[in-house]
């Protein structure tokens, strides 16, 4: 009857060691996994971060962009009036939809989207830019019709590489940011 128990033995520890290494492979996936989102998501946030940049480095609106005969900036007589009107937020004469390069306001980048490839994987990227108003203690930042001093860029981000749970609909990465005519 010894005998039988050693086999036993060895039998449950095979299954112990076996049910250990299949959850140390669990572990080392779930970790890899987590490392390649993190990578993914700080690609989102540095290309975000730079469609942002770009737009701060530019004119607060088509009306204050550079005088090409002056080379000054132009000023409008009234402010906030005095800005390219709501309907008017986007590309001017003489830029090119989705190619940033043309662009030289602020609020050109208005339905701005594309889809970049960084290593392989596709991001979709759309950028809206919208007037907003402000309370008095500026806590609360809401989306009007008309011009105001302040503008607020948002750039979202989606890849299929990027879901919170398999077979579910891609994350979308939100970045906004937003821009006083008197902070410039």
């Amino acid at each position: 009857m010894s005998g039988y128990s050693e086999v036993l033995y060895v039998i449950f520890a095979m299954v112990i060691v076996a049910t250990m290494a299949l959850n140390a492979n669990r572990v080392i996936q779930v970790n890899n996994v987590s490392m390649i989102e993190g990578q993914l998501e700080g690609q989102v946030i540095s290309y975000a971060q730079n469609i942002i940049e770009e737009a701060r480095a530019l004119a607060f609106d088509q009306e204050t962009t550079d005088d090409p005969t002056s080379e000054n900036s132009v000023v409008p007589v009234t402010i906030p009036e005095g800005f390219t009107n709501d309907s008017n937020l986007g590309i001017d004469s003489g830029e090119t939809q989705n190619d940033r390069t043309t662009y030289n306001d602020f609020d050109d980048y208005n339905e701005h989207s594309e889809t970049v490839t960084f290593n392989g994987v596709d991001y979709i990227i759309n950028v809206t830019v919208d007037y907003i108003s402000h309370d008095n203690t500026y806590t609360t930042f809401t989306i009007t019709n008309s011009e105001t001093t302040l503008k607020r860029i948002t750039v979202n981000v989606q890849s299929e590489f990027l879901n919170k749970n398999p077979g579910s609909d891609n994350t979308n990465y939100n970045f906004s940011f937003i821009r006083s005519y008197y902070a410039d």
